[in-house]
């Protein structure tokens, strides 16, 4: 990178950090020592490095691990961060809006986990499925715009109750909707398949793609399919209190090589509630329009490199800090939309480590904010 370009992604980003470390996360008395942004910038610093509070209090010079630790976990309240989030998001949309002359985007819905190895009587953990040696974490649901080249977080909000996900996908929704971001596709994971979800969405006459769970019901249509794809229009989903909804139902069926040279079948199921007039020629679209949603495993393993690392058992810190890790993710996607001509064609230009180099020289050069 040159080093005009270097300038520029410098003269960017000052700015932008400088809005979240300034935000008034929290009330510090007239005599206090230390600033809340003096604390917020240190927790926005580990963000940057991908190493914790601990370790970038040392380094910083500025507040002790114990003093941040101290007030984050006494002041910081569930609704200061959400309002946090909606503030520091609202000028991010205003660029995207903008950029791509609109405010109607393809958005994805997914649960991210951060595992958990403590005291499993903890409020903020909820059971997950086993990894890494352990079946517990702290758990949020997410929402993304899906754009070309990459995903642009959105939302995020942390699941306390693991059987409630359509309070957490009603919380997104509304949120977004908010910030003025209208819905044009919904990508949802397939643990989102129930039937209240499924009629909310309908209701909300939100445009949305779900797999089908590969369960006992799906594998015995399969197995009565003659041939593929199939549609079934009018699919009955019920609850146990005998409530249904009824979606269309696209079936696909892909040849898939394995390791050993030989051919199976693979067979998916997509609910949808597109206009049939979409699929009914193809209804490999459904598919290939689901493949959308597909990069935004990459995008929380990107998120996964500003992730500030904590053993705290504070539930609305661990969200903090969540939260902080994607704004500053979100900073690098801006950064690169800033730099970028074509916004049909979008690509990542500038790399991580440039980012976060350029940003260590901030920090270092600017106490002033």
């Amino acid at each position: 990178m040159g080093n005009e370009k270097l300038k520029k992604v410098a003269k960017a980003l000052q700015g932008k950090t400088a809005k979240i470390v300034n935000y008034s996360l929290f009330e510090l008395g007239r005599n206090a020592l230390h600033k809340v942004q003096d604390m917020l910038r240190t927790v926005v610093q580990a963000a940057c490095e991908s190493t914790s509070v601990e370790v970038e209090a040392e380094l910083s010079g500025g507040p002790s691990a114990d003093d941040i630790r101290f007030h984050l976990d006494g002041k910081v309240k569930l609704a200061a961060v959400v309002g946090m989030m909606r503030d520091r998001l609202r000028w991010m949309i205003r660029i995207l809006v903008r950029k791509f002359g609109n405010c109607l985007f393809d958005t994805a819905i997914d649960c991210t986990d951060e595992m958990y190895y403590g005291e499993l009587d903890n409020p903020y953990v909820v059971g997950t499925k086993p990894q890494a040696g352990t079946s517990y974490a702290h758990k949020y649901l997410t929402m993304s715009i899906v754009m070309s080249g990459c995903r642009y977080f959105l939302f995020s909000f942390p699941i306390f109750e693991r059987g409630n996900l359509l309070y957490y996908l009603n919380k997104a929704i509304l949120f977004s909707r908010e910030l003025g971001i209208r819905i044009r596709y919904l990508f949802v994971d397939r643990e989102f398949e129930t039937t209240d979800i499924l009629a909310f969405l309908k209701d909300e006459k939100i445009l949305f793609v779900m797999p089908k769970d590969h369960d006992s019901k799906f594998n015995r249509l399969v197995a009565e399919v003659k041939a593929f794809p199939a549609v079934f229009n009018g699919w009955q989903t019920q609850n146990k209190d005998g409530e249904t909804v009824e979606t269309d139902l696209i079936v696909l069926e892909k040849m898939v090589q394995r390791k050993d040279g030989t051919v199976e079948k693979q067979h998916h199921g997509f609910f949808t509630n597109l206009p049939r007039k979409f699929y009914e020629e193809d209804p490999e679209k459904i598919a290939e329009l689901y493949r959308k949603r597909w990069g935004i495993e990459t995008s929380h393993r990107c998120e996964d490199e500003f992730r500030i690392k904590s053993t705290s058992k504070n539930g609305i810190v661990r969200y903090l800090y969540f939260l902080i890790g994607v704004l500053v993710y979100n900073l690098w996607v801006y950064l690169n939309l800033q730099l970028c001509v074509d916004v049909e064609n979008f690509r990542i230009q500038v790399k991580k480590d440039v980012m976060k180099h350029v940003l260590r020289v901030i920090f270092d050069e600017s106490r002033l904010w």
